[in-house]
């Protein structure tokens, strides 16, 4: 149910910055040309924090890989 309140809110912005920038005239080609501008500027951007969060998720992965907690390093020492 927040998905679907989440989209309408964005589609609601959406068309009130389309009003806004237009003067409260709707034309549909303007509008046609508005969201294809919009979706062109808004694409590349979610594409690239998409892929930075998915790098830094990575590199957090993988960063501690081969470290101990205290725990191990205790078993690990009393085990030899």
């Amino acid at each position: 149910m927040k998905l679907l309140y989440f989209f309408l809110s964005v589609m609601s912005l959406i068309l009130t910055g389309y009003l806004i920038v237009n003067n409260f005239s709707f034309d549909h080609s303007s509008f046609s040309n508005f969201l294809i501008n919009g979706l062109f500027i808004l694409l590349p951007c979610s594409l690239l924090i998409a892929g930075l969060a998915a790098l830094f998720s990575h590199r957090k992965k993988y960063q501690d890989k081969d470290m101990m907690t205290i725990r191990q390093y205790y078993n690990y020492r009393s085990a030899r």
